[in-house]
């Protein structure tokens, strides 16, 4: 079967590298000269990839032991958390490779351009020409203005995005761990965060739905860091009524909308998503229904973003107060925040006053 995936994004060149190494003929259009650039990411990774079996190599910066939580009254707690930091030039570029080296053809400078009769047309940047395919599969992995899902009829209309804003800076860092924060003043509809690099180096950066620049230039200032490089990027929100397919076409990872909501992670969430639609295609599955689990988790992200959403600083305060006791902290190591569902189960086991927050939902 043929397939084209248009991006060679992390999780267009897994499902690149899954498909080509069962037989398919796979090419991968990429409208970037270059792989992995420009950098769109922080790069955490949870443990949760380890079940990926791929050996980050050269590609890891920096492995965390724990993560801190500071709340807007300068309450802190500290969860112990095994996470990777990556250069996403070297891991998109680790991606690529599995995928080229399983048989799959990368064609860089080659951007969608829409469809004709049929075929995609494709626009070759570096000839300066057009070329039209016919494959049996389109699977789009384009990002989160997916203008292939746009020219299926597939991209849900009323989607929304975050605005991300990240520098590299200069400062004393702690290695070993990396910071979020919260609070009105900070962030109201996400967070800000800290990830060192190293002892001196760290990515500085906060993501909001609205005024994003306002709120990072405040968030730097506050700190008085040293920026030495800045980067944005668009991060979707995820849409329980995003359809996945339609006709020959599929979406994936940041198309798709699957990002964390809590945390606007996209890698684990698009990696796994990945490795669900070659199941489909190797097997006849049904995309949608094989999607269902790693949707609920997806889900359970949205519903706990939407409550945060709300919160003053009064409630930040309270929230990192009542996870801040042993019992919930237990739970807190336990589990990563890939899968959110039992994390929130046995967290209200442990702390009912959590039920508080709910009235957030109404």
């Amino acid at each position: 079967m043929e397939i084209a995936i248009i991006g060679a994004g992390p999780a267009g060149c897994y499902a690149g590298y899954l498909l080509s190494k069962s037989g398919h003929a796979v090419t991968i259009y990429e409208k970037k000269p270059e792989i992995g650039l420009p950098i769109q990411c922080t790069g955490l990774l949870t443990a949760d990839f380890d079940e990926f079996g791929i050996n980050l190599k050269n590609s890891l910066v920096n492995t965390f032991e724990k993560l801190e939580v500071n709340s807007p009254n300068g309450n802190r707690l500290e969860v112990e958390q095994k996470e990777y930091l990556i250069c996403r030039k070297r891991f998109d570029n680790l991606l690529a490779d599995l995928a080229k080296k399983s048989g799959a053809k990368i064609l860089l400078e080659h951007s969608f351009a829409g469809k004709d009769k049929g075929k995609l047309i494709i626009k070759d940047k570096k000839n300066k020409n057009e070329v039209r395919v016919s494959p049996d599969l389109v699977i789009a992995a384009d990002g989160p203005l997916s203008p292939t899902a746009k020219a299926f009829g597939l991209y849900c209309r009323g989607r929304k995005n975050y605005l991300g804003i990240q520098a590299t800076v200069t400062g004393s860092f702690d290695k070993t761990k990396y910071l979020t924060y919260f609070g009105e003043e900070t962030c109201p509809d996400a967070f800000a965060w800290i990830v060192p690099e190293s002892s001196d180096t760290a990515r500085v950066g906060l993501a909001a739905t609205k005024d994003t620049r306002e709120y990072f230039d405040n968030f730097i200032g506050i700190n008085k860091f040293k920026v030495e490089e800045k980067l944005a990027a668009i991060i979707p929100v995820y849409d329980p009524k995003q359809k996945m397919n339609k006709d020959n076409c599929y979406l994936l990872g940041d198309a798709a909308g699957f990002v964390k909501a809590t945390t606007l992670g996209g890698i684990i969430p698009g990696m796994k998503q990945a490795e669900i639609l070659a199941y489909c295609i190797n097997n006849g599955k049904n995309y949608e229904k094989e999607l269902k689990p790693l949707k609920k988790r997806l889900k359970m992200h949205l519903t706990l973003r939407k409550i945060m959403g709300k919160f003053s600083d009064k409630d930040w305060n309270l929230l990192v107060s009542y996870m801040n006791q042993v019992l919930v902290k237990d739970v807190l190591r336990q589990h990563t925040r890939e899968n959110p569902v039992p994390l929130v189960r046995k967290a209200l086991m442990r702390e009912p006053r959590f039920l508080y927050f709910l009235k957030y939902l109404f």
